[in-house]
């Protein structure tokens, strides 16, 4: 019989080398994708690489944020897959070890990279967000360029904001968001493509088929167009230092409570978004067992596949309501209702699981996959051999 610290140690050791290397590769596929981008910015600059090295480092809190909880998930999954496949854990379970025992020192984790990513989020995200918007800014300077970065705020202009979803060959952004509140009065525009050129020094943005919103509340005015025009000054070789205040992103703790108290729509969705962020992974937690318990001889890609789909869902909804919330659309606290009603979906399959009970499309979704699998294997098989 194994002792307490004994299997504590031996689990922990099945899940680190996979959460360090997961981590290590979906960092180093982000923070790649990033850097191409960079280099277009900086290269014409002297000081490219320190410029690049900064900007990196200053991305690396929301990298950070999104990555953990995924690598803590996915390399649970692959100690507790390691364990089935060996029948280690039904030797365990017919010991009398519950899951709950045996897993115990991943919750310790959990709760430590909770506790870390809540710091991360709550002072390292504000901050790395103010010094990459600062140092854009100077760069946006310095080249006379702009660049907007897919499902990311840019804010390379006084008073102005825009969020796009993506580029397609034609240069046209789709999805796009545009916050302009210069003059005192938040305007938003919201299209569902874009076209940005450059005209002398001003930036025209030609919005095709959109909403135009003015105003809050009672006194909101809501514009529907098909086209519709805006310009931008663009910088005149003058950088203007950002501060943390001058969005809701790069606003300090105190700063952004003091606007949620305002009910700004925007401070309310960053703040909540802030807090629950580094939660997702004490949700993870729970989803992780009753995501791996699959049939043997389907192996660990089956609960692997499954696990990326229940991530994708996970991110894409907190995205979704971020983006609701920060628009007025939806209240606060649709954000937390979320966020706890996977937490207690978890809860209760991590439950069913101890009890033996665990619905069979969790057992059989490896099963189909290793089915598909062998499927596609044998086709490319017979055609390869008759080729």
């Amino acid at each position: 019989m194994l002792s307490c610290m004994t299997l504590d140690k031996y689990v922990f050791r099945l899940w680190v080398a996979p959460f360090l290397g997961g981590l290590v590769l979906v960092m180093s596929v982000l923070l790649l994708g990033r850097l191409l981008k960079l280099l277009k910015m900086a290269t014409s600059s002297g000081q490219a690489f320190s410029l690049i090295v900064d900007l990196l480092q200053m991305t690396m809190p929301y990298f950070l944020l999104l990555t953990v909880p995924m690598a803590f998930f996915l390399a649970m999954q692959s100690a507790i897959t390691s364990l089935q496949q060996n029948s280690e854990m039904d030797a365990l379970r017919a010991s009398g070890i519950s899951y709950k025992r045996m897993f115990r020192s991943f919750f310790a984790v959990a709760i430590l990279l909770w506790l870390g990513l809540t710091y991360t989020s709550m002072v390292l995200l504000p901050q790395g967000q103010l010094g990459f918007n600062n140092l854009l800014a100077k760069i946006y300077a310095m080249k006379g360029v702009i660049t907007f970065s897919p499902q990311r705020f840019t804010r390379g202009f006084d008073g102005i904001t825009i969020y796009v979803d993506g580029e397609d060959e034609q240069g046209i952004y789709r999805g796009v968001i545009l916050e302009d509140h210069r003059g005192g009065i938040s305007v938003i525009y919201t299209a569902e493509s874009a076209r940005f050129d450059m005209t002398g020094s001003q930036l025209q943005l030609s919005l095709d088929k959109g909403v135009r919103l003015e105003g809050q509340e009672d006194d909101q005015r809501m514009l529907a167009f098909d086209k519709y025009m805006v310009s931008i000054p663009t910088s005149d070789g003058n950088w203007k230092q950002r501060h943390s205040s001058d969005h809701v992103t790069m606003m300090t703790p105190e700063e952004l409570w003091q606007a949620v108290k305002k009910n700004s729509p925007g401070a309310v969705a960053e703040w909540n978004r802030r807090l629950l962020l580094p939660t997702t992974v004490l949700v993870l937690f729970f989803f992780a067992l009753p995501f791996s318990l699959t049939q043997k001889r389907s192996g660990k890609a089956g609960s692997m596949i499954a696990g990326i789909a229940l991530l994708v869902l996970i991110y894409n909804l907190q995205l979704m309501l971020h983006r609701q919330v920060s628009l007025g659309a939806l209240p606060g606290w649709t954000m937390w209702a979320e966020q706890g009603t996977l937490l207690l979906l978890g809860i209760f399959l991590w439950k069913r699981a101890e009890a033996d009970r665990l619905p069979k499309v969790f057992s059989q979704a490896g099963e189909w996959v290793y089915l598909l699998h062998q499927f596609v294997m044998h086709k490319l098989g017979h055609r390869l051999g008759k080729s």
